[in-house]
């Protein structure tokens, strides 16, 4: 049985005390992290409110979603580590936390709740900061009526102009991730209703208790095009290596068939053997040569 941590108050480092609506939160987290296998760490830096409420929602029967305070995440794996030395890692990450956090437990396996995670998101208009993708306002036609957006959009840096009485934009217009976007653009691209911001909860880490496991961001974003692509690449390199050397495999073997086959064709008709396969060639060539000879003479 775990013994329970704060019926009363604590000091945290330095003399501070925890309250003791702050330590039940850290027990019934605890208590979480006993009873579940995964738990992943996620950023809900502007994630609004009621896309929270639809993933723990659409989430309820394979996950617990928690909003937490950086400093109660801290705590509870400082309180973690002194009854399993695993918990460390997790300890010094949530040292270094900065963003808003939920905390997700579950008996899902890591990377499909992860995949599960990516689709639940929302596009969202651009504030004024640092960018955090790529951002591209495409030249062209905006259907929108002259204005005040034309000023709008030269504040902006965006190059505008008129064509049959609509604005349009005359060259494209790129941000890259981590320019910053000031809040004249910011303005001008909810204008063009062009929503760049992807909210979603974003993986910072993930822990496998059973595999003792921990997987950062970089482990845990995946882009399926991107993966599906190198495969891809990965295959045609590897058939191509095979057809080389000349490898039988499953794969292989109907291509060289096919390559004997043709080579075997040519070869016959080179010789002039006649075959049931090549035998109607051989009669189309020869009414041919009769036709031309019919009208030499």
């Amino acid at each position: 049985m775990r013994m329970k941590i704060g019926v009363q108050r604590k000091k945290e480092n330095g003399g501070r005390q925890v309250s003791t609506k702050k330590m039940e939160v850290i027990e019934s987290l605890s208590n979480n992290l006993e009873k579940y296998n995964t738990l992943i760490i996620t950023s809900i830096s502007g994630m609004p409110s009621f896309l929270l409420q639809r993933i723990r929602r659409d989430l309820k029967d394979k996950a617990i979603v928690r909003i937490v305070k950086r400093r109660v995440l801290l705590k509870l794996f400082e309180e973690e580590v002194k009854k399993d030395e695993r918990f460390s890692k997790l300890a010094d990450f949530c040292s270094k936390l900065k963003d808003s956090c939920a905390i997700i437990f579950s008996d899902e396996d890591i990377f499909s709740l992860v995949k599960t995670l990516q689709e639940k998101k929302e596009k969202k208009k651009a504030k004024s900061g640092e960018a955090r993708d790529d951002i591209v306002i495409e030249a062209g036609n905006t259907g929108l009526m002259p204005g005040p957006i034309l000023t709008e959009l030269s504040d902006a840096g965006i190059k505008a102009g008129l064509e049959k009485g609509k604005v349009v934009i005359k060259a494209d217009f790129e941000i890259k991730k981590g320019q910053m976007i000031s809040e004249a653009l910011a303005n001008a691209m909810g204008k063009l209703n062009i929503l760049p911001i992807t909210a979603r909860l974003l993986p910072l880490v993930a822990y496998d208790k059973k595999a003792d496991l921990l997987f950062s961001t970089e482990d845990l974003v995946i882009d399926v095009e991107l993966q599906l692509k190198k495969l891809k690449e990965a295959y045609i390199n590897a058939l191509n290596l095979i057809l080389e050397v000349k490898y039988f495999i499953k794969e292989s073997t109907p291509l060289f068939l096919q390559e004997a086959y043709n080579q075997a064709s040519h070869l016959a008709r080179e010789a002039g053997i006649v075959t049931k396969d090549n035998i109607k060639d051989f009669l189309i060539e020869a009414h041919n040569q009769a036709s031309v000879i019919n009208k030499k003479l």
